[in-house]
């Protein structure tokens, strides 16, 4: 029987597997999505080992230009609820290209389907595709946007969003990373907002 993502617990994602796995993908995945994609890994990996949650994130260019990368930060200075990979990503991009006129041609790549916090910053910041590699059936709200208000409904019907399908190995890691010490970080979370 499959257990819920959520429920798993941390001592059944081996991290040192995870890693093996991601250095032997390295020298696989590329370039094109293959190499966006393992990048994403490698985001999200290294924001796990800073003690973050595993997610990782890239906004690409019509052209295929990375533009903005990052990690998850929530718990790399002190505490900052809204430094999720996807809301680093599009901050650093809306700092670095101010003037950007063409957002409908951008791709915002990311390892965990995203948040409603960071759906809805998406949504707002008019990027045109979004492509996760791993679902989040506890956390995520792409898959859900039918279910959002009407003005953000509509919104969402501006945008292109897939699940990647076509990676099983690189989706099956990002959702390794993402669940590796879960439980240590929802307490280390409840430990500062609700001590």
């Amino acid at each position: 029987m499959d257990m819920p993502k959520g429920d798993m617990l941390d001592s059944e994602v081996n991290i040192d597997n995870v890693r093996v796995r991601l250095a032997t993908y390295s020298h696989e995945y590329t370039c094109g999505m293959d190499g966006w994609a393992l990048r994403c890994c490698q985001l999200a990996m290294d924001a796990s080992d800073k003690g973050n949650y595993g997610v990782g994130a890239l906004l690409i260019s019509r052209e295929g230009d990375i533009l903005a990368e990052a990690g998850n930060q929530v718990f790399s200075v002190g505490f900052n609820s809204s430094a999720h990979a996807e809301m680093c990503v599009i901050d650093e991009f809306e700092r670095t290209y101010p003037n950007y006129s063409s957002r409908s041609g951008l791709m915002l790549l990311t390892s965990l389907e995203p948040c409603p916090m960071c759906c809805a910053r998406i949504l707002a910041a008019g990027i045109g595709r979004v492509k996760y590699l791993a679902t989040d059936k506890d956390g995520g709200m792409m898959s859900h946007c039918d279910k959002l208000p009407d003005a953000w409904k509509n919104l969402s019907e501006l945008i292109d969003i897939q699940e990647v399908k076509d990676l099983p190995e690189l989706s099956k890691l990002a959702s390794d990373i993402a669940s590796a010490n879960i439980s240590l970080l929802r307490k280390k979370l409840l430990g500062i907002i609700r001590p």
